[in-house]
């Protein structure tokens, strides 16, 4: 089984010790590859705020991305300047991304999804053959293998599998913080930039603003007849530069669905040891559990707003 991680996007402030960790955790006993496009530029998440964190050119990038990925399989990788990609948009893509008719919070979904097309480039022109597809952050860390995971199901099934639930649950989306699945599955991405403008047009509504990258993967490949399924454990999420409130913060978005059996119990023996050896106490993880179990009536109750949309 051969397993293609296309790690796409912005690099960000992650301690690299911190990093290359999480990485020997996913890759944990796979035959796979590391592909990555990136911009020159390195930034903050915007985070829900109102205001884009200001850029800084990364001095030496190709040395920066080849010391990250060291002693890891990755075969190819690219760049660019953000500020040039601003500059050549044209036509509908430049009015789609300059426009004010959208959601501020969406403003960085099509540079976005052009990195994780550029990615799906590189993966193309190797012409090697991958049994499984996922799409990675620079900025995502991995508390457990992904080998934990179903993957001959995963990779006989046409669908792609996200995060999208606990806490974190939205209809009709793709969560793209990590999603992935067969080869097959996971062509359509290598049309997605250019489809842009007719997947924001789309009339497909599921209560996200038109321009949001969740909203456009979802339609994206269910346009191709994929089917959307969530993971069983948060496997990932976006790291906040510092480990305490990212341990909460997954602990909060609930760590496994809400099942009691083998494999779920599985799934939170490797997240617990993760916590152990990043130094959180008992403590601490039982109060963020007992937290996030009080929550959870609210969470399912929230869901009702959803039966509308879904």
């Amino acid at each position: 089984m051969k397993i293609a991680f296309l790690f796409s996007g912005q690099l960000r402030e992650v301690e690299v010790d911190l990093f290359r960790k999480s990485l020997l955790n996913l890759t944990k006993d796979l035959d796979y590859t590391i592909f990555a496009y990136t911009w020159k530029e390195m930034g903050k998440s915007l985070n829900h705020n109102n205001n884009i964190p200001e850029i800084n050119i990364v001095e030496n990038i190709e040395e920066k991305i080849k010391f990250l990925f060291r002693d890891f399989n990755l075969l190819d990788f690219d760049y660019e300047s953000f500020s040039d990609f601003k500059k050549k948009l044209k036509g509908e893509h430049r009015e789609i991304f300059n426009s004010k008719n959208y959601d501020f919070g969406t403003v960085n979904s099509l540079p976005q999804i052009y990195t994780l097309n550029k990615s799906f480039e590189l993966l193309e022109k190797s012409k090697l053959k991958f049994d499984l597809v996922f799409r990675c952050r620079f900025d995502s860390i991995f508390i457990h293998p992904i080998k934990l995971f179903p993957l001959k199901k995963i990779i006989s099934s046409r669908k792609i599998f996200n995060l999208n639930f606990g806490r974190a649950y939205y209809p009709n989306r793709i969560y793209d913080i990590f999603f992935g699945g067969s080869r097959e599955s996971m062509n359509f991405i290598a049309t997605i930039w250019d489809d842009i403008p007719f997947l924001v047009k789309n009339n497909f509504d599921n209560g996200l603003d038109k321009r949001d990258c969740c909203r456009i993967l979802y339609l994206a490949a269910s346009i191709n007849n994929i089917k959307i399924k969530s993971f069983p454990s948060r496997i990932c999420d976006v790291y906040r530069n510092n480990e305490l409130i990212y341990s909460k913060y997954l602990i909060s978005s609930h760590l496994v669905k809400l099942r009691l059996n083998k494999k779920n119990i599985l799934y939170l023996a490797f997240i617990l040891k993760w916590f152990w050896k990043r130094n959180l106490s008992n403590i601490k993880i039982i109060l963020y559990l007992i937290k996030a179990l009080i929550f959870i009536p609210l969470v399912y109750l929230k869901r009702l707003k959803y039966l509308k949309i879904s």
